[in-house]
């Protein structure tokens, strides 16, 4: 009875020490507390979107998806919309696409990533979720390395808007003849698919692209809704642009020949749903200054972006 009534003792002398040991873990300052997240999962988003986006060559890189492989993908995202990432993960892993809960070093936030897990490079390109939030924003590059520095402006975007949903194309414009591999010029891609589970779900959409300054040399932005032109969105975020002190060019006052987005298979489809939807046209000049591409990126996300 003694070596029972000790062994107790024991016991809860134990019990208590780890009670006593996790109470004054979790009184430590937050900076001295261990980080239970692993170290394989954080990243900088920024530069890992850069170096794929880098990777993509203007001859080669892309191979047309089937339409099951287009509806797995997009699946695999919608559940993650829905707040169901592990039942991605088989629908996923059936045409070789993994999902990974990572963190932004930048931002210290948690977001899903969906990416090509396949040998050679197919350019179906990569989603960006971040779930911290209820999905509220879409942000969508289809131009990659083509457009330099746009997928820089995606994810400078990405972090000033929690909840907001990045897909980045995953192949050069030029990469298939007949603009097959342009993503905002063909239907028959996950890209579109993606875009239009967005609308389907009534997100609003962000489409950036880049300009060459001599393009539409008296202008910072170019903003478009597409082939209506105007919409309330547009009308918004050109005010908000012009109020940070950039020059925007305006196709429903002036034209902006050539970027006004008029033939873009996302815009039309926006248009048709009666969806929200805006074209933004970045000059390289702003795209090549990280301060100026910050600028914008807080005016997209709705925050102050004053000079």
């Amino acid at each position: 009875m003694n070596k029972l009534r000790s062994t107790a003792r024991a016991s809860v002398a134990i019990a208590g020490a780890i009670v006593v040991a996790g109470l004054v873990l979790y009184l430590l300052p937050t900076g001295t507390r261990k980080d239970d997240t692993p170290e394989a999962a954080k990243t900088d988003l920024l530069s890992e979107v850069q170096q794929f986006s880098q990777g993509m060559s203007a001859e080669t890189g892309y191979t047309r998806p089937t339409q099951a492989e287009r509806t797995a993908i997009s699946t695999g995202v919608q559940r993650v919309l829905d707040n169901a990432p592990n039942e991605a993960k088989d629908v996923l892993a059936a045409v070789g696409y993994t999902i990974s809960e990572r963190v932004d070093t930048a931002t210290q936030r948690k977001y899903h990533e969906i990416s090509d897990n396949a040998g050679n490079p197919r350019g179906w390109g990569r989603v960006v979720i971040d779930t911290s939030e209820s999905t509220r924003l879409g942000i969508e590059v289809p131009h990659p390395k083509a457009d330099q520095d746009s997928e820089s402006l995606g994810v400078e975007l990405f972090r000033k808007a929690p909840g907001s949903v990045l897909v980045v194309a995953g192949a050069h414009r030029r990469a298939a003849e007949n603009l097959v591999a342009d993503m905002a010029h063909t239907t028959t891609s996950v890209f579109e698919d993606l875009h239009e589970l967005l609308v389907r779900r009534r997100v609003p959409v962000v489409q950036l692209h880049g300009f060459q300054n001599e393009t539409a040399p008296d202008s910072d932005v170019v903003v478009s809704a597409g082939p209506p032109l105007s919409s309330p969105l547009a009308v918004q975020t050109a005010q908000r642009l012009e109020s940070a002190g950039l020059s925007v060019c305006k196709p429903w006052v002036t034209g902006c020949p050539g970027l006004e987005a008029t033939t873009n298979v996302q815009a039309r489809y926006s248009d048709e749903q009666k969806a929200e939807f805006v074209h933004v046209e970045v000059s390289r000049d702003i795209r090549d200054n990280p301060s100026a591409r910050d600028q914008v990126a807080s005016v997209l996300a709705g925050k102050k972006g004053d000079r």
